[in-house]
């Protein structure tokens, strides 16, 4: 199949709930060998914890102290898959490159009546499409999450549930790398250190830094990078993980000259926690 760094015609975001994971999954697993690469993106409550310190300021080690304390008490609301190949081919699940697809995940555990949360944050996912009163109801219990994620061959299971056999990739992504970290872990506490914590990543915000004219959040790097949001909203972690995936391969080409191995060096670091 042709490469589709132009786009496929069409991008459709597969909603997952508890009645379609083991299906959704089951084509998951089966496009795992060649879609190694995973962007991805995580909606959550907001944060409980802060300090009166510009974050810049901190030490890494409380800057991971913070957010083991955020993460550990709150809840993951979505989360958003897009598997590409080496060449940036999303998959089509045999709609000769018509159709590309990515994948949103609701999970259950969230309820917004009794849970810990930012008011605004709630707000803000309302919103954006987000209905609250459905997760409890139909959403996907996460440590079946957990399993069938395992067992789809996109992480290996190891000491500390760590993404390895694939390569993941956030925009500022320290809390979606903690957020999946707890799904992996059955929900337990972060790992106490943030040496313990880091896995096989690529944060682009980090790799940023080296990129002239890109700087602000997801939206803003896009629109520098010409790339539209052609499927679902923002703060939707499905849509929000295929605008990750876009932005990773105009960053690549434009300013690593579409080599692995440029990008590479910026593995295993995390904006925000490492550097700000």
């Amino acid at each position: 199949m042709p490469s589709q760094r132009g786009g496929p015609p069409y991008l459709v975001v597969r909603r997952v709930w508890a009645w379609n994971l083991e299906y959704e999954f089951s084509i998951i697993a089966s496009l795992v060998d060649r879609f190694s690469y995973v962007a991805f993106d995580t909606e959550f409550p907001g944060f409980l914890y802060s300090t009166g310190r510009p974050h810049r300021l901190l030490p890494p080690s409380l800057r991971y102290a913070l957010l083991k304390a955020n993460v550990d008490e709150m809840e993951l609301v979505q989360l958003g898959l897009t598997l590409f190949d080496a060449f940036g081919d999303l998959p089509d699940i045999g709609t000769g490159g018509r159709v590309g697809f990515v994948w949103e995940f609701n999970f259950r555990e969230f309820d917004v009546r009794r849970d810990p949360q930012a008011p605004d944050s709630i707000d803000l996912l309302r919103s954006s499409g987000i209905d609250f009163d459905r997760l409890p109801l139909d959403g996907i219990d996460s440590g079946h999450f957990a399993a069938l994620l395992y067992r789809s061959g996109l992480v290996a299971h190891c000491r500390f549930c760590r993404p390895l056999s694939a390569r993941w990739i956030a925009f500022h992504g320290c809390y979606d790398f903690a957020y999946l970290i707890k799904v992996l872990g059955n929900g337990r506490p972060l790992p106490d250190t943030l040496e313990e914590f880091l896995g096989l990543t690529v944060d682009l915000k980090y790799m940023m830094r080296g990129c002239k004219g890109l700087s602000g959040g997801l939206e803003s790097v896009a629109s520098t990078l010409g790339v539209p949001r052609q499927a679902g909203k923002s703060h939707q972690a499905g849509s929000d993980s295929l605008v990750t995936y876009q932005v990773y391969l105009k960053m690549k080409q434009r300013f690593f000259n579409d080599r692995d191995a440029k990008v590479a060096w910026h593995r295993g670091i995390i904006y925000g926690l490492q550097a700000c």
